[in-house]
């Protein structure tokens, strides 16, 4: 019986892609390049910090209840959630185990920070892993430095978790711009649709395959879709289970890492030969790490 290969590790990987860059650096386009640089330093970086600690990243559109939904998710107050827009103007940090957590947050940038003690509902089970659970601007704001601070955030996260509502959850642009972006990410995103008790709950099963199919065609294949009401408590334990596993699992960042890699080792590869062309040759590292799972 033949063995299946194991996989590469993750510096494996990162050093496969980063033969590749320097041996295109006269195929591929700088930005293509750039990229791969990019990513090379975020990961050598983020190797360096808390590896107790998983970061979670809230994102979404104006309107979709995010800082009302990390409010539920701690079970206290800690971040603003009013009508009024924009409301969340810099990340706002809630964090389940101090030790080993300001590093960390420091590289993130990350200045409003609130340590979760026993009594909260996000720290009550999370021993074996740490979790720094981020609020963060509207990905949409008309602010284009809280868009800014989004945007820098969707590349440094362990976890994305996308939240959007009844309204918006089939909005091209937010898909386009935000969500595609990230194929191939799905072992490091959970999609939550919020304010589902707005919807009838005959209704509510085939708008949650909506979403999810919406996402398949943006190249999240299997992303975990969850339905929740920051208003009415329902399905927030089911989601907040979910990060005490991922932090207890304590492979966000390596899996994050990982398909930060591989992304990048296919726009590489799609960079430098658009048209696929047999003849080409390019350097085996980018085809390698592009197929490793």
């Amino acid at each position: 019986m033949s063995r299946r290969r194991a996989a590469p590790a993750l510096p494996e990987l990162a050093a496969a892609l980063g033969r590749a860059a320097e041996s295109m650096d006269q195929i591929a386009p700088a930005s293509a390049l750039a990229h791969a640089r990019d990513v090379l330093a975020r990961g050598r970086r983020r190797r360096t910090l808390s590896a107790e600690h998983t970061v979670v990243g809230v994102f979404g559109a104006t309107g979709s209840g995010k800082s009302s939904l990390v409010n539920a998710l701690v079970g206290q107050q800690i971040t603003r959630a009013a009508v009024r827009r924009p409301t969340t103007a810099a990340p706002v940090a809630a964090i389940v185990g101090e030790d080993g957590a300001e590093e960390l947050l420091d590289w993130l940038e990350v200045g409003d920070r609130h340590v979760l003690v026993g009594e909260s509902s996000l720290a009550g089970e999370a021993e074996g892993g740490g979790i720094i659970l981020l609020d963060l601007p509207d990905l949409d704001s008309v602010e284009r430095g809280n868009r800014a601070v989004a945007e820098r955030m969707t590349g440094l996260v362990d976890v994305i978790v996308w939240v959007t509502d009844p309204q918006k959850y089939a909005d091209a642009v937010l898909h386009r711009d935000f969500v595609a972006p990230f194929a191939g990410h799905e072992a490091v995103t959970l999609a939550v649709l919020n304010q589902v008790d707005l919807i009838r709950p005959g209704e509510r099963a085939g708008v949650l395959a909506s979403f999810a199919a919406i996402l398949r065609r943006d190249g999240l294949a299997d992303v975990e879709v969850l339905g929740v009401s920051a208003q009415t408590g329902e399905g927030i334990e089911e989601l907040r289970s979910r990060l005490r596993r991922i932090a207890r699992a304590r492979d966000a960042a390596t899996l994050r890492g990982r398909a930060d890699v591989q992304q990048a080792a296919r726009r590489l590869r799609e960079a430098a030969d658009p048209a696929g062309l047999p003849a080409r040759v390019l350097p085996a590292d980018a085809a390698a790490v592009d197929a490793a799972v």
